[in-house]
């Protein structure tokens, strides 16, 4: 009897220590098949164009600009708009106006196809620090919508409907395995009502509900991964490397 006591406190005990990175190991790997250098420097935002031939990317940089890319990473156009502090980007599908996020001046920036500022919409964030600021922008085509991620201090979700009034505003404050220490890109995959994190700092990807409850994460390996587009047709996910200046092409499942 004391012989089963003692391998069941064992057990419990083995169980009891399981330590973050013990659960982080579920976390699931994405398979790189290509990564491609960028002609941009400190490229950030990133997200599909609507067609589906190419890529929109954005530069951080202050006086940066919106950039046509390939799937490969060459660049094929800009806009003459010129950024203060570039962080995230989406298209509208219904208009195919460009939305862009200003990190440091808090403000959702529509853009039309030649980069002429359409409007600039103040974003209700609380200012801590001036550069832990707006980092990701998506929108719902249905809905237009838009969902917005701030860096940290707070790291927080904001939701603002077409009037541009805060109607959902969420802090990121996952459990292990799905911590994020920061915010830096979002995607919205509308077929699936899913939303698409990454974090810089804590170099993964989250996935997460329409009510971002988290349902998978998928592991890096690398920081300074800013910005992030999915093409949930086949299955591909897109990262923009802001210290590599690189464009990181994964497979996922």
């Amino acid at each position: 009897m004391k012989g089963h006591l003692i391998i069941l406190l064992i057990t419990m005990l083995i169980i009891g220590c399981k330590t973050d990175a013990d659960i982080d190991d579920s976390i699931e790997p994405l398979n790189l098949i290509s990564d491609h250098d960028l002609n941009i420097i400190d490229p950030s935002g990133l997200t599909l164009d609507i067609p589906g031939n190419f890529l929109w990317a954005v530069s951080d940089q202050s006086g940066g600009l919106v950039y046509q890319i390939t799937f490969e990473g060459d660049s094929i156009g800009s806009l003459k708009y010129a950024g203060n502090d570039m962080e995230g980007i989406t298209m509208n599908p219904n208009d195919e106006t460009l939305w862009v996020v200003e990190e440091r001046l808090r403000q959702i920036v529509q853009l039309d196809s030649q980069g002429n500022v359409l409007q600039s919409v103040e974003v209700p964030v609380e200012i801590v620090t001036e550069n832990n600021g707006l980092e990701g922008v998506a929108i719902d085509p249905i809905t237009e919508h838009f969902y917005i991620v701030n860096e940290k201090i707070p790291t927080e979700f904001i939701e603002l409907n077409n009037q541009f009034e805060v109607v959902r505003r969420v802090p990121i404050q996952f459990s292990s395995p799905f911590r994020l220490e920061d915010l830096s890109g979002i995607f919205f995959v509308s077929e699936n009502r899913e939303f698409w994190i990454v974090s810089d700092e804590s170099r993964k990807i989250v996935v997460t509900d329409f009510e971002l409850n988290p349902l998978r994460s998928y592991e890096l390996g690398k920081g300074k991964f800013d910005g992030i587009a999915v093409d949930s047709q086949i299955g591909r996910v897109y990262l923009a490397n802001d210290d590599e200046n690189k464009l990181y092409v994964y497979t996922y499942q």
